[in-house]
């Protein structure tokens, strides 16, 4: 399934939630933007399964150094979705595929997302 995010509301160290329906489920994603380039994640953390910004588009640490889950505090580097800190440190977060249109950011969610 491809959900498609608009690239005007997405400046440098922001972030943007996305819903898109796969195989009849709500499934959850997000796409930050550093250094002029976009990353995209399912909203999912690896320590147990709530999103990480608590719908409100927050998925950074205080100073914007990592991506973290505002429940329980994991931090994930944003350009890898490593965890370096928190209760599930070592694990990944889901990278979505996404390519660039003029305007919008195209991400793939695939089936395999959501479990059978």
């Amino acid at each position: 399934m491809i959900a498609k995010v608009s690239k005007k509301n997405l400046d440098e160290l922001t972030g943007k939630g996305f819903s898109v329906k796969v195989r009849g489920k709500l499934v959850k994603g997000f796409v930050v933007k550093k250094g002029g380039q976009f990353y995209a994640y399912m909203n999912v953390c690896k320590h147990l399964p709530v999103t990480l910004d608590l719908n409100d588009d927050n998925f950074f640490t205080f100073d914007k150094a990592y991506l973290q889950c505002h429940m329980h505090g994991a931090m994930y580097e944003i350009e890898t979705g490593f965890c370096v800190g928190g209760p599930c440190q070592g694990a990944r977060l889901e990278p979505l595929k996404l390519m660039e249109e003029q305007n919008d950011l195209l991400i793939t969610v695939p089936e395999s997302s959501v479990e059978k």
